[in-house]
C-alpha cells in the first residue's frame, strides 16, 4: 500500500487524538465520512495502523517507580535477552541497541523493593545478562505521548 497525502493527514490527526471522529476528519480533509472509514479500515488491514489505544501515566495511577536499565551482554546473546525480557510485565519498553549499549529497558514497578526483586530474581537470572546499570527516573521531561 502506498500512502498518499490524505492517508498521511488521517494518520496525523489520529496520532494527535485517536478519539477524533471520522466525520471531523472528513470535514478537515474534504472527503466523505465513508471514505475516511474505508481508508482507516485499509490502514488497519495493511498494518500501517497497528491499533488504537490509550496511554496511561503509570506514575499518576499510583505510587510507581520508573527506571531505565542498561544490560550489557555478549553480542550473540543480546537478541535472546531482549526476547526474554519483553514478556516481563515490569518492562514497558525494550530496545536492542548497537555497539556497547546492549539492551535498554524502561521498567515500571511499585517500589524500590520490587525494582530490586526484578533486577535480582528476574533479570539477573536471564542467561547472558552481564553488567546491569539502573537509573531511576525522577521526572519525565518529554514523552512521545505529550500533547
Amino acid at each position: 500500500m502506498t500512502l498518499d497525502d490524505i492517508d498521511r493527514q488521517i494518520i496525523s490527526m489520529l496520532q494527535e487524538d485517536g478519539r477524533r471522529s471520522y466525520s471531523e476528519i472528513a470535514e478537515e480533509v474534504d472527503r466523505t465520512e465513508v471514505t475516511i472509514r474505508r481508508r482507516v479500515r485499509s490502514l488497519l488491514k495493511e498494518g500501517i495502523i497497528k491499533r488504537f489505544t490509550i496511554v496511561l501515566d503509570p506514575l499518576k495511577i499510583g505510587p510507581k517507580i520508573s527506571a531505565i536499565v542498561r544490560v550489557k551482554a555478549q553480542m550473540k546473546q543480546a537478541s535472546a535477552i531482549a526476547e526474554k525480557v519483553k514478556a516481563y510485565e515490569e518492562v514497558d519498553e525494550a530496545y536492542f541497541l548497537d555497539g556497547a549499549c546492549g539492551v535498554m529497558l524502561k521498567v515500571t514497578v511499585d517500589d524500590l523493593s520490587q525494582l530490586r526483586q526484578f533486577l535480582e530474581k528476574r533479570l539477573g537470572k536471564v542467561p547472558g545478562v552481564g553488567e546491569v546499570e539502573t537509573c531511576i527516573v525522577l521526572e519525565t521531561v518529554k514523552s512521545p505521548f505529550d500533547a
